[in-house]
């Protein structure tokens, strides 16, 4: 078969429905080679949400040629976008659209503009821009593509450089970033974009897609929510004996579950997995040992219960409001306690998209807005919903659930905008974070070998520690963050932190601190037993 020497609008939509499904066979692949091994929003996930969204938003589009295809794109990436890498890719495909404005169909220099333009873009929406990430991959197979030195290129031979540059960048970013290179592993979110190109390719020239590369041994199953539906959140335990951890995870996949998590040993297995039904996620358990302690949430009731409650107040929003994101039904109680006017489901695993945060925000405040991010993978995202309404929406910098609280204690709603947004800087910025979580993975980063089922404990983002349990890990934090000034601690217990925990860790925190002062809140956020905050 011979390569279209141009693509039409259906052709270039075919070649990107390839990319798309490329992209959602090695998705498992790029998620579990992120460094931390936390559970977290994976760069996988959150790219693919990404360009789901994006596809979705060209099809209900009115496109006559490739350039109104491709801005139609730009616009569902910029509201679909979830995570740091969905927003990167998302202003990716806003310098795609870029470059190809005013083109009616592609051909080989349509694209290489087209990638050089996307490379652009994304540089410059990031602030401080760094190197050996998704952004030198893009740029770097844009520049491949630029000095392809062939006299007549043809789509398939400006897409064949493209690749083989960017094949050759994902493989050294482990010497731009130490943190890759002490963890073993190539940045994801380059892996992302090398595969996503790799797809277009195949699409382009019409070659049969390859079998993906299986997800590297050493991890967890943990796909993000994606925010495209309610069902039953499932927890249990799974005892017996040579435990198949990845085949029950592979069966609650295909089962249809998502949120998963399943940690453990040979013996015993921990399962937190988001499915339609519950039935089939416990019976997936049964068929491979004794499934105990189980646990089923509605979350569909719980939202139509909390929609329910807020909807004859969207009509009331208060002149300055303020949206929280936040997992935890805990956590949603307190932030309303504190004056938040809306609240975006979202975190760990489960990254909202820039749409979501902006009908939040929206609707929170007739006249201005802040917005909690409460997670370092929601900020960009937040920043980006920004964008559409900057008069009526500030971010606020708060990268964790402690930060938030903080900077939820401080708001005072007011006249005076920039007032507010530094008073809620200001408290965000000063709480020192302690995490305590399961790892999901098998690696070593900022120092700390760990293994999957180690309790581990982060302090404002760097891993710290692994120890046997997760009460060993919080008191580790704690002691390095509350240090010689520490006054205040305020203790979230998760949904997996033990009952007896409200009483019995401020009396062993106070113990090891006696100039310190326990505040104890019911989070109920999950993967995270323990979150605390030191001021």
């Amino acid at each position: 078969m011979t390569p279209p020497q141009r693509l039409h609008t259906d052709s270039f939509r075919d070649a990107l429905d390839v990319a798309l499904q490329w992209f959602e066979l090695n998705r498992d692949a790029i998620n579990a080679i992120n460094v931390y091994p936390v559970p977290d929003g994976d760069t996988g996930t959150n790219m693919l949400l990404t360009l789901r969204a994006a596809r979705r938003a060209a099809d209900e589009g009115e496109s006559t040629g490739v350039d109104a295809f491709t801005q139609a794109m730009a616009q569902g990436a910029l509201l679909g976008a979830r995570g740091n890498s969905g927003v990167i890719l998302s202003q990716m495909v806003r310098g795609l659209a870029e470059g190809l404005e005013g083109s009616a169909d592609v051909g080989p220099s349509e694209m290489l503009a087209a990638l050089e333009s996307a490379a652009s873009a994304a540089y410059s929406a990031v602030a401080t821009p760094v190197e050996g990430t998704m952004l030198t991959v893009m740029r770097e197979a844009a520049e491949g593509a630029t000095a392809d030195d062939t006299a007549d290129p043809s789509l398939g031979s400006v897409l064949d450089a493209t690749v083989a540059a960017a094949r050759v960048s994902v493989e050294r970013t482990p010497e731009l970033l130490p943190q890759l290179k002490d963890a073993g592993v190539v940045d994801a979110g380059g892996e992302g974009v090398a595969v996503l190109l790799e797809g277009l390719r195949f699409g382009v020239v019409g070659e049969d897609l390859p079998p993906p590369p299986p997800a590297p041994v050493g991890m967890v199953q943990l796909e993000g929510v994606g925010h495209e539906g309610h069902g039953f959140c499932v927890e249990y335990l799974v005892s017996g004996e040579a435990l198949d951890r990845d085949a029950l995870a592979n069966m609650l996949t295909e089962l249809g579950g998502n949120s998963l998590l399943v940690v453990g040993d040979t013996s015993t297995l921990h399962v937190h997995v988001h499915m339609d039904s519950p039935g089939p996620a416990t019976a997936a358990g049964a068929n491979f040992g004794e499934v105990q302690n189980v646990k089923v949430e509605d979350m569909q009731a719980q939202h139509d219960e909390w929609a329910a409650g807020h909807e004859g107040a969207a009509g009331e929003a208060p002149p300055v409001g303020l949206v929280a994101v936040v997992q935890g039904d805990g956590l949603r109680i307190a932030f309303r306690d504190l004056g938040a006017t809306g609240i975006v489901d979202g975190g760990a695993t489960n990254n909202p998209s820039a749409g979501d945060v902006l009908e939040a925000a929206l609707r929170a405040g007739t006249e201005h807005t802040f917005i909690l991010p409460n997670d370092s993978n929601v900020v960009m995202t937040a920043q980006q919903a920004a964008t559409q309404e900057p008069d009526r929406i500030t971010v606020v910098p708060a990268k964790s659930v402690t930060a938030g609280l903080a900077a939820a204690v401080a708001f005072v709603p007011g006249d005076d905008i920039e007032s507010i947004a530094e008073d809620l800087t200001d408290a965000a910025t000063a709480v020192r974070n302690v995490e305590v979580t399961e790892a999901v993975r098998d690696t070593t980063v900022d120092g700390v070998a760990v293994r999957i089922g180690d309790s581990i404990v982060l302090i404002d983002g760097t891993l710290k520690a692994r120890t046997e349990t997760p009460e060993e890990a919080l008191m580790i934090g704690l002691a390095e963050a509350i240090g010689d000034d520490g006054e205040i601690v305020t203790l979230i217990l998760g949904a997996d932190a033990p009952d007896e925990a409200a009483e019995s860790l401020p009396d062993l925190i106070e113990a090891a601190h006696p100039d310190v002062e326990v505040e104890v809140v019911m989070g109920g956020q999950p993967h995270y037993p323990y979150l605390a905050g030191v001021e």
